[in-house]
C-alpha cells in the first residue's frame, strides 16, 4: 500500500508521577532516520520504542519525543521522611555557601529531589501507561500516512494513464509522417531532375525509418506504465522502486525527443517528460 512519509501526532496521559507527554513527527527522507528523545526516567524503554518504530516504518525522518512532567503534589510527606529531608536541606545549604550568588530553592524542589531519590525504582510501572499511549500514537501515524498515500496513488495512476494516452497518440502519428517523408523524397528527386527510381525511394525511406524508429521506446514506455500500475498496487513500501522506474521513463522520453522527426512528436515527448516529472515529485513523499 502506498504510504506518505509525512505525519504528526501528539498525546498525553496523567500518571501518579505526573503528565506523560508524547510527540511523533515523520518527514520526507531518502533513508530511515530515527531520532528519539526521552526523559531520564524513560530511557530504559528506548530499545523497545526504537524496535517498534523500525518494525513499523521503513523510510523517512522520524522524531519521537516522550517526557514526564512531574506533578507538584506528587509526594506525601511522612514522619519517617523528615529526617532525610533535613539532611537534604543541610546538603543544599552547604552547596549554596560555595556559590557566590545562589538562587533560592523552594521547598517543593527539595521535596521533589527527595522523591526522585527514594522512588526512582517505581518509575518502572510507567510502561503500563507509556506503551498503550505510544502504540496508539504509532497507529494514528500509520493511518495518516496511508490516508495521504491513497491520494498520492490516485495522482500517480492519473499521470500514468496520461502517459499511455500520449504514447498511443504518437503511434497513430507515425504512419502519417512516413507517408509525408516519402512524398518529400519524391519531390526532392523531381526537383533535382533525377529519374524516380522506386529502389532509391525505398532506400531513402529505409534510412529515414531507421533514424526515426521509435517503436522500441514506445514499447518500453508502455511496459514501464504497466510496471507502475503493478507497483502502486503492492502492499509493501515501493517508493524507492518507483523512483528507479521513473529514471527509466525519463530515459525513454529523452531518446524519443532526440529521434523526433516532426514538431508534434517533439511536443508529445515534452508532454511525456512533464508527466514523468509530476510523478517524480509525488513519489518524493512516499515510503
Amino acid at each position: 500500500m502506498i504510504s506518505s512519509m509525512t505525519s504528526y501526532h501528539s498525546a498525553s496521559k496523567e500518571t501518579s508521577y505526573g503528565r506523560l507527554v508524547l510527540e511523533i513527527k515523520t518527514l520526507n527522507s531518502r533513508f530511515f532516520d530515527l531520532q528519539i528523545k526521552l526523559s531520564d526516567e524513560l530511557r530504559i524503554y528506548e530499545p523497545l520504542i526504537r524496535k517498534n518504530i523500525a518494525k513499523t516504518l521503513s523510510r523517512g525522518k522520524i522524531e519521537c519525543k516522550i517526557f514526564l512532567k512531574a506533578r507538584e503534589d506528587v509526594v506525601e510527606i511522612k514522619n519517617d521522611d523528615l529526617k532525610n529531608l533535613k539532611k537534604l536541606i543541610k546538603s543544599v545549604e552547604k552547596i549554596s555557601e560555595l556559590i557566590k550568588r545562589p538562587k533560592q530553592i523552594s521547598p517543593v524542589e527539595i521535596i521533589r529531589l527527595h522523591s526522585e531519590k527514594n522512588n526512582k525504582q517505581n518509575y518502572k510501572g510507567l510502561d503500563k501507561v507509556l506503551f498503550p499511549l505510544f502504540d496508539n500514537a504509532l497507529k494514528k501515524i500509520i493511518d495518516d500516512r496511508q490516508r495521504e498515500g491513497k491520494k498520492i496513488k490516485q495522482l500517480i495512476i492519473s499521470r500514468g494513464l496520461k502517459i499511455e494516452k500520449e504514447v498511443g497518440k504518437i503511434r497513430k502519428m507515425m504512419p502519417k509522417y512516413i507517408d509525408i517523408h516519402q512524398s518529400k523524397i519524391i519531390k526532392k528527386f523531381k526537383e533535382a531532375l533525377i529519374n524516380i527510381d522506386q529502389d532509391k525511394i525505398k532506400q531513402e525511406l529505409v534510412i529515414f525509418m531507421q533514424k526515426s524508429d521509435i517503436e522500441e521506446e514506445l514499447d518500453r514506455l508502455n511496459s514501464h506504465s504497466h510496471e507502475l500500475k503493478r507497483l502502486v498496487s503492492l502492499s509493501e513500501p515501493v517508493g524507492k522502486k518507483i523512483d528507479f522506474l521513473m529514471q527509466e521513463f525519463n530515459r525513454e522520453a529523452n531518446t524519443l525527443g532526440s529521434k523526433a522527426t516532426a514538431v508534434e512528436i517533439s511536443q508529445s515527448a515534452v508532454e511525456l517528460k512533464v508527466l514523468i516529472e509530476q510523478i517524480r515529485e509525488q513519489i518524493q513523499n512516499i515510503e
